[in-house]
Formats: C-alpha cells, sequence, structure tokens
C-alpha cells in the first residue's frame, strides 16, 4: 500500500511540473466565449479520487443586464490504476476575477464533478458559474484549496 501512495506522490509531482512548465505566459484579451488552459490541482481526497485538470471556458450569460460572465468548469480526474466512481469525485474551485476596464473585482467558489460522467447534465452540476463582472475587458482564473498548478490568467472581452 505505502508503495502505491508513493507510486501516485510521483505522479502527482511530475503532472504539476509538466503543467508549470506548459502553462508559463498569459492569454490577450479575446471575445466570448474563450477557453483557458487547464489547471491542475491533487483533489480533496487524493487516495479516491487523484489529480483533476480542470478546463474553464468563459462566456456571456444570456439574459443578463449589465454583462454577467458564465464560467464553466469541466474536471476530469485521474487515479491511475484504479478505478473509481467518477460522480463520487468534487473539488472545491475558486474562480476569480476582475474587470479592468472598472477595477471592479470579485471571486465564487463552486463544486464541480467529474464532466465525463454524464456530459449533458454536467452544467447544472455545480460546474458553472455567474458572476457579474461587468462589461469590458476582464480578467478570470482559477485557485482550490488544495495543491495546485493555476493555468495563467485569462483575458475576455464582455460586451452585448
Amino acid at each position: 500500500m505505502r508503495k502505491l501512495i508513493r507510486g501516485r506522490s510521483a505522479i502527482v509531482v511530475a503532472a504539476l511540473a509538466t503543467t508549470m512548465m506548459l502553462g508559463v505566459g498569459t492569454a490577450g484579451a479575446a471575445p466570448v466565449p474563450a477557453r483557458a488552459l487547464d489547471t491542475w490541482a491533487v483533489s480533496d481526497d487524493i487516495g479516491r479520487c487523484g489529480i483533476v485538470r480542470i478546463p474553464m471556458t468563459v462566456g456571456l450569460a444570456s439574459g443578463w443586464p449589465g454583462g454577467e460572465a458564465y464560467i464553466l468548469l469541466s474536471p476530469e480526474f485521474y487515479l491511475p490504476d484504479l478505478t473509481h466512481q467518477l460522480t463520487q469525485c468534487m473539488i472545491a474551485v475558486t474562480v476569480h476575477w476582475e474587470n479592468l476596464d472598472t477595477g471592479a473585482a470579485g471571486s465564487r467558489t463552486v463544486y464541480p464533478m467529474d464532466s465525463r460522467e454524464n456530459p449533458a447534465a454536467y452544467q447544472t452540476s455545480g460546474n458553472a458559474a455567474y458572476v457579474a463582472s461587468g462589461l469590458g475587458r476582464v480578467r478570470f482564473w482559477l485557485s482550490t484549496a488544495t495543491p495546485h498548478v493555476s493555468a495563467p490568467p485569462i483575458e475576455t472581452v464582455i460586451s452585448l
């Protein structure tokens, strides 16, 4: 058992180090929807859920006055050599934002589940976050309470 945990730890460290090397840089402002590089994290229960890759897509929420951004998180959990129930794995992810034109900023924590288990339903399972970012150039980034390697912030333009 100890050997298995050491092996998993080595995989986690290797994945995080690779992501740090590949994830350096910044994204220029782009119109919505925009896709960020992946954030990698250790799950809350590494023995059961392993590490998690967290892609982020930013879009404009329709029907919201003032430009409310829609952030979709599509996590995928990886646990080498063991099967697990994807619906039992989730991670607290904080979405941070800053409007570069108005100076407004904020954050919101969501609890997304693995997006591969039920692709048709995962958007309503806590994987989506709405933030009142307002119109203009907005920067978004992610963090977790567990060890993680954040992707560079993504800048996008929220406009009606």
